[in-house]
């Protein structure tokens, strides 16, 4: 995906409304057990949301003027817009939705090296769902592989380890992805 250049604001736009509402979000992302920082100096402030156990990935989110007045939009950096400036429950949801099957990786492949000082790593933040929960646990005891559920996508996914590559595949049903795991996975 390539980037998308950013709305400009307009000039009549407050900074310290645009920043209640980035602090808002903050609040929501905090409480779905992210880390936010708000970057507001320069002139177009945003919020970085990242998982603290992987503080070198994560998303940074702007509000942007919206397709009608007086409606403002959470935008992420890739230009996916996550909700009006009215929902920053929503909003905190898609953001989770972006940066869980992200930081579940890295922290897997993080899971692989030797535990440092004694020190276990985090756990991956579970899918609220908790049949999904049982239907990832069982398919990562049986293939080893990570698995989540695409919300956006409603499709499950997989991350498989490859010798020279990870391979990233997915499926309508979660039996599905059990076919797909097994036919792609080394033996």
């Amino acid at each position: 995906m390539g980037w998308i250049e950013p709305k400009h604001l307009p000039t009549g736009a407050s900074a310290s409304s645009i920043t209640d509402h980035l602090d808002r979000l903050a609040r929501e992302v905090v409480r779905e057990g992210w880390e936010a920082v708000p970057r507001y100096e320069g002139t177009r402030p945003f919020l970085r949301v990242f998982d603290p156990a992987v503080p070198g990935f994560g998303e940074s989110i702007a509000l942007v003027p919206g397709a009608v007045p007086d409606l403002w939009c959470y935008r992420s950096s890739t230009g996916e817009e996550l909700g009006p400036h009215t929902d920053p429950v929503g909003a905190a949801g898609q953001v989770t939705r972006i940066l869980t099957p992200f930081v579940t990786a890295a922290l897997a492949r993080r899971a692989r090296r030797p535990v440092r000082n004694g020190v276990a790593l985090p756990a991956p933040p579970p899918d609220p769902d908790p049949s999904r929960t049982r239907t990832i646990a069982d398919l990562h005891a049986r293939f080893g592989v990570i698995c989540w559920w695409g919300a956006h996508t409603k499709e499950w996914w997989a991350l498989i380890p490859g010798a020279a590559r990870w391979r990233l595949v997915n499926a309508p049903a979660s039996e599905a992805l059990a076919e797909t795991i097994a036919a792609h996975a080394l033996p």
